[in-house]
């Protein structure tokens, strides 16, 4: 008898860890890390809910690169919320120099629905002037159950490249963001937007100069 009450502890016990592990795979909010994490002029930052619903900074860490005048901005990354609302707006750092690209990668995890944020913006401030992201790829949403919740992640670029960025979201009645990770970093435009922007150059020079019209 005890040796059969043993088994059906042990069951139990099994059953419970495999669904802890099953919930804590799908809060797993780093799913889709960019490939520049971790790269000259980078920046990662992870945050996690409290019980109460408040999201707290848990990881925090940059990548400086050799050349001296170059700097970060001098603030950790900060988030407020309107829990009733269910708008967050986060706060990011970001290097002061002089490349002229910034990519920035958001990966959210919600729970309280199924349904995915209605909105997901963002706007970088580069010496007083606003730089607003562009929305550059949305991931489709990856929804699970027991909780209702799912995960999602957006990739923004910034032409000039911000001092800092601010990001906006908005999620669906009922709905609480549990974890929220963003990466970022200063880069040089990508090789098929460099050959556009060379294209664009020589045809702005032809028009300008009639003899390499002949």
């Amino acid at each position: 008898m005890k040796h059969q009450s043993s088994i059906q502890f042990v069951r139990i016990l099994l059953l419970v860890l495999v669904s802890a592990v099953s919930y804590n795979a799908a809060l797993a909010d780093d799913l889709n890390p960019p490939p520049y994490r971790g790269g000259p002029l980078s920046v990662y930052a992870h945050w996690v809910s409290e019980d109460l619903g408040f999201l707290l900074l848990n990881e925090f860490f940059f990548v400086e690169d050799n050349d001296p005048s170059t700097f970060l901005m001098d603030f950790l990354p900060t988030v407020q919320l309107d829990p009733a609302a269910g708008i967050y707006s986060f706060r990011i750092p970001n290097f002061i120099d002089e490349l002229p690209v910034k990519l920035l990668r958001l990966q959210l995890t919600w729970v309280g629905n199924t349904q995915s944020p209605i909105a997901v913006s963002t706007e970088g401030v580069d010496q007083g002037s606003l730089v607003p992201g562009v929305l550059t790829y949305v991931s489709q949403p990856l929804i699970f159950t027991q909780p209702d919740g799912g995960y999602q992640y957006f990739d923004f670029e910034y032409r000039p490249n911000p001092d800092f960025e601010s990001i906006f979201v908005q999620l669906s009645p009922g709905a609480q963001i549990v974890q929220a990770v963003v990466d970022s970093i200063s880069t040089l435009p990508e090789p098929s937007s460099l050959g556009i922007l060379a294209v664009g150059g020589f045809v702005l020079l032809i028009r300008k100069n009639p003899w390499l019209q002949k």
